[in-house]
Protein backbone atom coordinates (compact mmCIF):
# COMPACT_ATOMS: atom_id res chain seq x y z
CA UNK A 1 0.00 0.00 0.00
CA UNK A 2 2.88 2.36 0.82
CA UNK A 3 4.46 1.57 -2.54
CA UNK A 4 1.16 2.23 -4.32
CA UNK A 5 0.77 5.60 -2.56
CA UNK A 6 4.37 6.53 -3.43
CA UNK A 7 4.04 5.69 -7.14
CA UNK A 8 0.42 6.54 -7.88
CA UNK A 9 -0.64 9.29 -5.48
CA UNK A 10 2.08 11.29 -3.76
CA UNK A 11 5.72 10.34 -3.40
CA UNK A 12 6.30 12.39 -0.24
CA UNK A 13 3.30 10.95 1.58
CA UNK A 14 4.25 7.48 0.38
CA UNK A 15 7.78 7.81 1.74
CA UNK A 16 6.49 9.10 5.08
CA UNK A 17 4.10 6.16 5.25
CA UNK A 18 6.91 3.76 4.36
CA UNK A 19 9.20 5.16 7.06
CA UNK A 20 6.36 5.03 9.60
CA UNK A 21 5.70 1.39 8.79
CA UNK A 22 9.39 0.53 9.07
CA UNK A 23 9.68 2.30 12.40
CA UNK A 24 6.52 0.60 13.67
CA UNK A 25 7.90 -2.77 12.60
CA UNK A 26 11.23 -2.20 14.37
CA UNK A 27 9.58 -0.84 17.53
CA UNK A 28 7.08 -3.73 17.58
CA UNK A 29 9.88 -6.27 17.20
CA UNK A 30 12.06 -4.69 19.91
CA UNK A 31 9.16 -4.36 22.37
CA UNK A 32 8.11 -7.96 21.70
CA UNK A 33 11.64 -9.23 22.34
CA UNK A 34 11.81 -7.19 25.56
CA UNK A 35 8.48 -8.60 26.78
CA UNK A 36 9.47 -12.09 25.59
CA UNK A 37 12.39 -12.16 28.04
CA UNK A 38 10.24 -11.02 30.94
CA UNK A 39 7.34 -13.47 30.51
CA UNK A 40 7.23 -16.34 33.02
CA UNK A 41 4.89 -19.30 32.67
CA UNK A 42 3.87 -21.79 35.38
CA UNK A 43 1.25 -24.53 35.44
CA UNK A 44 -0.60 -26.48 38.11
CA UNK A 45 -3.57 -28.78 38.68
CA UNK A 46 -6.19 -27.90 41.27
CA UNK A 47 -6.26 -31.58 42.35
CA UNK A 48 -3.97 -34.55 41.85
CA UNK A 49 -6.51 -37.26 42.66
CA UNK A 50 -10.06 -37.51 41.35
CA UNK A 51 -12.86 -39.96 40.74
CA UNK A 52 -14.31 -40.74 37.35
CA UNK A 53 -16.76 -37.98 36.46
CA UNK A 54 -14.95 -35.30 38.47
CA UNK A 55 -13.68 -32.10 36.84
CA UNK A 56 -10.00 -31.19 37.15
CA UNK A 57 -8.80 -27.66 36.38
CA UNK A 58 -5.44 -27.12 34.68
CA UNK A 59 -4.24 -23.60 35.48
CA UNK A 60 -1.58 -21.77 33.49
CA UNK A 61 -0.25 -18.52 34.98
CA UNK A 62 1.43 -16.04 32.64
CA UNK A 63 3.37 -13.27 34.42
CA UNK A 64 4.80 -10.11 32.86
CA UNK A 65 7.78 -8.70 34.73
CA UNK A 66 8.13 -5.28 32.99
CA UNK A 67 5.88 -2.28 32.53
CA UNK A 68 5.30 -2.89 28.80
CA UNK A 69 2.01 -4.63 27.98
CA UNK A 70 2.49 -8.04 26.40
CA UNK A 71 1.13 -8.69 22.91
CA UNK A 72 -1.21 -11.62 22.24
CA UNK A 73 -0.12 -14.93 23.79
CA UNK A 74 -1.55 -18.22 22.51
CA UNK A 75 -1.50 -21.34 24.73
CA UNK A 76 -2.28 -24.87 23.58
CA UNK A 77 -2.64 -27.76 26.05
CA UNK A 78 -2.72 -31.49 25.41
CA UNK A 79 -4.26 -34.12 27.67
CA UNK A 80 -4.24 -37.90 27.75
CA UNK A 81 -7.36 -39.86 26.85
CA UNK A 82 -8.17 -40.22 30.56
CA UNK A 83 -9.57 -36.69 30.33
CA UNK A 84 -12.29 -35.19 28.21
CA UNK A 85 -11.75 -31.48 27.56
CA UNK A 86 -14.71 -29.32 28.59
CA UNK A 87 -13.24 -26.19 26.95
CA UNK A 88 -11.12 -25.27 23.94
CA UNK A 89 -7.58 -26.64 24.09
CA UNK A 90 -6.25 -23.45 22.49
CA UNK A 91 -6.73 -20.18 24.34
CA UNK A 92 -5.40 -16.64 23.86
CA UNK A 93 -4.56 -14.07 26.49
CA UNK A 94 -2.91 -10.67 26.94
CA UNK A 95 -0.98 -9.53 29.99
CA UNK A 96 -0.63 -5.89 31.01
CA UNK A 97 2.54 -4.48 32.50
CA UNK A 98 3.78 -6.13 35.71
CA UNK A 99 0.74 -8.35 36.20
CA UNK A 100 -0.39 -11.97 35.90
CA UNK A 101 -3.10 -13.55 33.80
CA UNK A 102 -4.43 -17.05 34.52
CA UNK A 103 -5.89 -19.39 31.93
CA UNK A 104 -8.02 -22.27 33.21
CA UNK A 105 -8.72 -25.41 31.22
CA UNK A 106 -11.49 -27.70 32.54
CA UNK A 107 -10.92 -31.43 32.12
CA UNK A 108 -13.42 -34.17 33.00
CA UNK A 109 -12.01 -37.49 34.24
CA UNK A 110 -13.59 -40.27 32.17
CA UNK A 111 -11.09 -43.14 32.57
CA UNK A 112 -9.15 -44.42 35.57
CA UNK A 113 -5.37 -44.62 35.82
CA UNK A 114 -2.50 -42.16 35.70
CA UNK A 115 -3.71 -39.22 33.62
CA UNK A 116 -1.51 -36.57 32.04
CA UNK A 117 -1.96 -33.00 30.86
CA UNK A 118 0.74 -30.72 29.54
CA UNK A 119 1.44 -27.43 27.81
CA UNK A 120 1.86 -28.31 24.17
CA UNK A 121 2.95 -24.87 22.95
CA UNK A 122 3.05 -21.21 24.01
CA UNK A 123 3.46 -18.57 21.32
CA UNK A 124 3.79 -14.82 21.60
CA UNK A 125 3.01 -12.72 18.51
CA UNK A 126 4.47 -9.26 17.97
CA UNK A 127 2.16 -6.24 18.13
CA UNK A 128 1.73 -6.11 14.36
CA UNK A 129 0.98 -9.82 14.13
CA UNK A 130 3.85 -10.49 11.73
CA UNK A 131 6.21 -12.70 13.74
CA UNK A 132 5.64 -15.23 16.51
CA UNK A 133 8.03 -16.70 19.06
CA UNK A 134 7.79 -19.78 21.23
CA UNK A 135 7.89 -19.13 24.96
CA UNK A 136 9.58 -21.36 27.51
CA UNK A 137 7.28 -23.62 29.49
CA UNK A 138 6.37 -26.05 26.73
CA UNK A 139 5.98 -29.73 27.58
CA UNK A 140 5.52 -28.97 31.28
CA UNK A 141 3.52 -32.04 32.23
CA UNK A 142 1.27 -32.71 35.21
CA UNK A 143 -0.25 -36.01 36.24
CA UNK A 144 -3.31 -36.99 38.27
CA UNK A 145 -4.56 -40.27 39.72
CA UNK A 146 -8.08 -41.18 38.58
CA UNK A 147 -9.79 -43.69 40.87
CA UNK A 148 -11.62 -46.65 39.33
CA UNK A 149 -15.22 -47.25 40.37
CA UNK A 150 -16.14 -50.07 42.75
CA UNK A 151 -19.40 -51.42 41.27
CA UNK A 152 -22.44 -52.16 43.38
CA UNK A 153 -22.75 -55.73 44.64
CA UNK A 154 -26.32 -56.02 43.41
CA UNK A 155 -25.16 -56.63 39.82
CA UNK A 156 -22.69 -59.41 40.64
CA UNK A 157 -24.87 -62.48 40.87
CA UNK A 158 -23.20 -64.16 37.90
CA UNK A 159 -19.74 -63.34 39.24
CA UNK A 160 -20.53 -65.17 42.46
CA UNK A 161 -21.98 -68.09 40.51
CA UNK A 162 -18.91 -68.45 38.32
CA UNK A 163 -16.47 -68.06 41.21
CA UNK A 164 -18.28 -70.80 43.09
CA UNK A 165 -17.26 -73.24 40.35
CA UNK A 166 -13.66 -72.80 41.46
CA UNK A 167 -14.26 -73.65 45.11
CA UNK A 168 -15.22 -76.94 46.69
CA UNK A 169 -16.37 -75.28 49.90
CA UNK A 170 -19.81 -74.28 48.64
CA UNK A 171 -21.09 -77.82 49.12
CA UNK A 172 -19.67 -78.16 52.61
CA UNK A 173 -22.24 -79.21 55.15
CA UNK A 174 -22.39 -77.48 58.49
CA UNK A 175 -20.53 -79.38 61.16
CA UNK A 176 -22.38 -80.57 64.26
CA UNK A 177 -19.15 -80.56 66.24
CA UNK A 178 -19.45 -79.06 69.73
CA UNK A 179 -16.94 -76.97 71.61
CA UNK A 180 -16.26 -75.98 75.17
CA UNK A 181 -15.02 -72.51 74.20
CA UNK A 182 -17.55 -69.64 73.89
CA UNK A 183 -16.91 -69.04 70.17
CA UNK A 184 -18.92 -72.13 69.27
CA UNK A 185 -17.12 -74.78 67.24
CA UNK A 186 -13.59 -75.86 67.99
CA UNK A 187 -11.05 -74.00 65.90
CA UNK A 188 -13.77 -71.96 64.19
CA UNK A 189 -14.35 -68.22 64.19
CA UNK A 190 -17.66 -66.37 63.83
CA UNK A 191 -19.04 -62.91 63.21
CA UNK A 192 -22.46 -61.28 63.23
CA UNK A 193 -24.67 -61.91 60.24
CA UNK A 194 -25.04 -59.04 57.74
CA UNK A 195 -27.51 -58.89 54.84
CA UNK A 196 -26.02 -60.64 51.83
CA UNK A 197 -24.22 -63.39 53.75
CA UNK A 198 -25.10 -66.91 52.48
CA UNK A 199 -27.64 -68.62 54.71
CA UNK A 200 -25.69 -71.88 54.68
CA UNK A 201 -22.88 -70.14 56.61
CA UNK A 202 -25.17 -69.35 59.56
CA UNK A 203 -24.34 -71.41 62.63
CA UNK A 204 -27.89 -72.01 63.85
CA UNK A 205 -26.86 -73.76 67.07
CA UNK A 206 -24.62 -70.88 68.18
CA UNK A 207 -27.15 -68.31 66.94
CA UNK A 208 -29.89 -69.83 69.10
CA UNK A 209 -27.64 -69.68 72.16
CA UNK A 210 -26.67 -66.06 71.60
CA UNK A 211 -30.06 -64.95 70.30
CA UNK A 212 -28.36 -63.31 67.30
CA UNK A 213 -27.49 -64.69 63.88
CA UNK A 214 -23.82 -65.72 63.69
CA UNK A 215 -21.96 -66.53 60.45
CA UNK A 216 -19.28 -69.18 60.57
CA UNK A 217 -15.80 -68.34 59.25
CA UNK A 218 -14.10 -71.71 59.60
CA UNK A 219 -10.51 -72.52 58.79
CA UNK A 220 -11.36 -74.09 55.45
CA UNK A 221 -13.04 -70.91 54.23
CA UNK A 222 -10.22 -68.69 55.47
CA UNK A 223 -7.74 -70.89 53.70
CA UNK A 224 -9.66 -70.93 50.42
CA UNK A 225 -8.69 -67.45 49.26
CA UNK A 226 -8.38 -67.05 45.51
CA UNK A 227 -5.31 -65.63 43.78
CA UNK A 228 -5.88 -62.85 41.26
CA UNK A 229 -3.56 -61.37 38.66
CA UNK A 230 -4.15 -58.11 36.80
CA UNK A 231 -2.63 -57.89 33.33
CA UNK A 232 -2.47 -54.39 31.79
CA UNK A 233 -0.16 -54.68 28.77
CA UNK A 234 1.47 -51.64 27.21
CA UNK A 235 -0.70 -50.19 24.45
CA UNK A 236 -1.53 -46.84 22.95
CA UNK A 237 -3.77 -45.02 25.40
CA UNK A 238 -6.95 -44.05 23.61
CA UNK A 239 -10.63 -44.20 24.46
CA UNK A 240 -10.93 -47.82 23.31
CA UNK A 241 -7.98 -49.24 25.26
CA UNK A 242 -8.83 -47.24 28.39
CA UNK A 243 -12.46 -48.44 28.25
CA UNK A 244 -11.22 -52.04 28.19
CA UNK A 245 -8.82 -51.34 31.05
CA UNK A 246 -11.57 -49.72 33.15
CA UNK A 247 -13.86 -52.67 32.55
CA UNK A 248 -11.39 -55.32 33.75
CA UNK A 249 -10.08 -53.28 36.72
CA UNK A 250 -13.55 -52.44 37.97
CA UNK A 251 -14.65 -56.01 37.29
CA UNK A 252 -11.76 -57.27 39.43
CA UNK A 253 -12.77 -54.93 42.27
CA UNK A 254 -16.35 -56.15 41.94
CA UNK A 255 -15.18 -59.76 42.06
CA UNK A 256 -13.26 -59.10 45.27
CA UNK A 257 -16.35 -57.53 46.83
CA UNK A 258 -18.40 -60.58 45.90
CA UNK A 259 -15.86 -62.84 47.60
CA UNK A 260 -15.92 -60.75 50.76
CA UNK A 261 -19.71 -60.97 50.78
CA UNK A 262 -19.34 -64.77 50.90
CA UNK A 263 -16.78 -64.60 53.71
CA UNK A 264 -13.80 -65.45 51.49
CA UNK A 265 -10.45 -63.73 51.17
CA UNK A 266 -8.10 -63.22 48.22
CA UNK A 267 -4.58 -62.27 47.17
CA UNK A 268 -4.38 -59.73 44.37
CA UNK A 269 -1.20 -59.34 42.27
CA UNK A 270 -0.50 -56.44 39.90
CA UNK A 271 2.49 -54.77 38.25
CA UNK A 272 3.50 -51.24 39.17
CA UNK A 273 6.67 -49.35 38.26
CA UNK A 274 8.30 -52.55 37.04
CA UNK A 275 7.62 -54.48 40.25
CA UNK A 276 5.17 -57.21 41.16
CA UNK A 277 2.93 -55.88 43.93
CA UNK A 278 0.30 -57.71 45.96
CA UNK A 279 -2.47 -56.98 48.45
CA UNK A 280 -4.17 -59.53 50.68
CA UNK A 281 -7.89 -58.79 50.70
CA UNK A 282 -9.68 -59.75 53.92
CA UNK A 283 -12.06 -56.77 54.36
CA UNK A 284 -13.51 -53.85 52.41
CA UNK A 285 -10.74 -51.51 53.56
CA UNK A 286 -8.34 -53.74 51.63
CA UNK A 287 -10.44 -53.23 48.50
CA UNK A 288 -10.34 -49.47 49.07
CA UNK A 289 -6.57 -49.65 49.46
CA UNK A 290 -6.33 -51.57 46.18
CA UNK A 291 -8.58 -49.00 44.51
CA UNK A 292 -6.14 -46.28 45.60
CA UNK A 293 -3.14 -48.27 44.37
CA UNK A 294 -4.73 -48.77 40.94
CA UNK A 295 -5.68 -45.08 40.61
CA UNK A 296 -2.26 -44.16 39.21
CA UNK A 297 -1.61 -47.46 37.45
CA UNK A 298 0.41 -47.40 34.24
CA UNK A 299 0.65 -50.29 31.76
CA UNK A 300 3.62 -52.64 32.02
CA UNK A 301 4.98 -55.87 30.58
CA UNK A 302 3.43 -58.37 32.99
CA UNK A 303 5.40 -61.37 31.71
CA UNK A 304 8.79 -59.71 32.13
CA UNK A 305 7.85 -58.61 35.67
CA UNK A 306 6.73 -62.15 36.54
CA UNK A 307 9.99 -63.53 35.12
CA UNK A 308 12.16 -61.10 37.07
CA UNK A 309 10.91 -62.33 40.44
CA UNK A 310 9.13 -65.42 41.76
CA UNK A 311 5.39 -65.07 42.30
CA UNK A 312 3.91 -67.04 45.16
CA UNK A 313 0.67 -68.10 43.52
CA UNK A 314 -1.67 -70.52 45.24
CA UNK A 315 -2.42 -72.64 42.23
CA UNK A 316 -3.61 -71.12 38.99
CA UNK A 317 -4.59 -67.43 39.28
CA UNK A 318 -7.76 -65.79 38.05
CA UNK A 319 -6.33 -63.34 35.52
CA UNK A 320 -8.16 -60.16 34.60
CA UNK A 321 -6.51 -59.03 31.38
CA UNK A 322 -6.80 -55.80 29.40
CA UNK A 323 -5.21 -57.47 26.36
CA UNK A 324 -7.04 -56.90 23.09
CA UNK A 325 -7.24 -58.51 19.72
CA UNK A 326 -3.99 -57.80 17.90
CA UNK A 327 -2.17 -57.29 21.21
CA UNK A 328 -2.81 -60.52 23.08
CA UNK A 329 0.77 -61.73 23.64
CA UNK A 330 0.69 -60.97 27.38
CA UNK A 331 -2.51 -62.96 27.94
CA UNK A 332 -1.22 -65.84 25.81
CA UNK A 333 2.01 -65.86 27.83
CA UNK A 334 0.07 -66.05 31.10
CA UNK A 335 -1.98 -68.97 29.77
CA UNK A 336 1.25 -70.69 28.72
CA UNK A 337 2.77 -70.18 32.18
CA UNK A 338 -0.41 -71.03 34.12
CA UNK A 339 -2.39 -73.46 31.90
CA UNK A 340 -5.17 -73.91 34.48
CA UNK A 341 -5.70 -70.20 35.05
CA UNK A 342 -9.04 -68.54 34.51
CA UNK A 343 -8.80 -65.73 31.92
CA UNK A 344 -11.29 -62.85 32.10
CA UNK A 345 -11.30 -60.15 29.43
CA UNK A 346 -13.58 -57.29 28.47
CA UNK A 347 -16.33 -57.95 25.96
CA UNK A 348 -15.16 -54.96 23.89
CA UNK A 349 -11.55 -56.17 23.77
CA UNK A 350 -12.27 -58.72 21.00
CA UNK A 351 -9.68 -61.03 22.54
CA UNK A 352 -9.35 -64.25 20.52
CA UNK A 353 -9.95 -67.58 22.21
CA UNK A 354 -6.65 -68.44 23.90
CA UNK A 355 -7.86 -70.75 26.69
CA UNK A 356 -10.57 -73.28 27.35
CA UNK A 357 -11.25 -71.48 30.62
CA UNK A 358 -11.81 -68.02 29.14
CA UNK A 359 -14.61 -65.66 30.16
CA UNK A 360 -15.91 -62.33 28.91
CA UNK A 361 -16.92 -59.49 31.21
CA UNK A 362 -19.85 -57.29 30.16
CA UNK A 363 -20.44 -53.61 30.93
CA UNK A 364 -22.79 -54.75 33.71
CA UNK A 365 -20.02 -56.95 35.18
CA UNK A 366 -21.67 -60.21 34.28
CA UNK A 367 -19.53 -63.12 33.07
CA UNK A 368 -20.20 -65.25 30.02
CA UNK A 369 -18.20 -68.12 28.64
CA UNK A 370 -16.02 -67.00 25.73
Amino acid sequence: MALFVTLAIDGTIGMVLTYALLIAFVVSLLMTLAVFRSIKVSADLDRYAASKGDTVTFEIRISNGIFLPAPLIEVEVENSAHFSSESENIRQAAVTGKSTNTLRFSLKAIHSGKAHVRINSIKITDYLGIFSFKLHGENEEMSAAIYPVIPELSVLTNLVKVESQFSSNDDEEESEETSAIPTGLAGYDHRDYVPGDPLKRINWKLSSKRDVLMVRLDERIRGSGRTFLLDCPVAEENDETLTVRDNVIEGALAFLCSLLAEGRDASFFYCKQGLLMSIDVHAMQDVYQLQEELADLEPCDTLSVLSSGPAEFKGAPICFTAAMGGNSSSAEGIVSRFPDSMIISSHCASLPLISSNQWVLSDEFELDKA
